[in-house]
């Protein structure tokens, strides 16, 4: 009777714990730039596909993130270059996304 029992017991814990799992909404994974690059060259910018900004509410840090194909490169948002070149280039690729 116990050995039932037992096994009555597990097989609804089993589906207690499926029924759990595949009922819990799925989660968006973030990834934050840790480090940031005080430097961006002119002629990285003119290769730049888009950028997204980083702010430091879920983050860490404050940080614009330049995307040039696979390559994402994080860039420090006080930067004068970048904000020059983000004033320029807002509306160009915007467009893109």
């Amino acid at each position: 009777m116990d050995s039932k029992w037992l096994a009555l017991l597990l097989a609804l814990t089993a589906l207690l714990h499926t029924t759990a799992v595949t009922a819990m909404p799925t989660s968006h994974l973030i990834s934050c730039c840790t480090r940031v690059s005080s430097k961006v060259s002119r002629k990285l910018l003119n290769k730049v596909k888009h950028f997204k900004i980083q702010d430091n509410q879920i983050c860490d840090i404050k940080a614009v993130i330049l995307h040039k194909g696979s390559l994402r490169l994080c860039v420090d948002s006080n930067n004068q270059q970048l904000k020059r070149w983000m004033s320029r280039n807002t509306k160009r690729l915007l467009s893109r996304a």
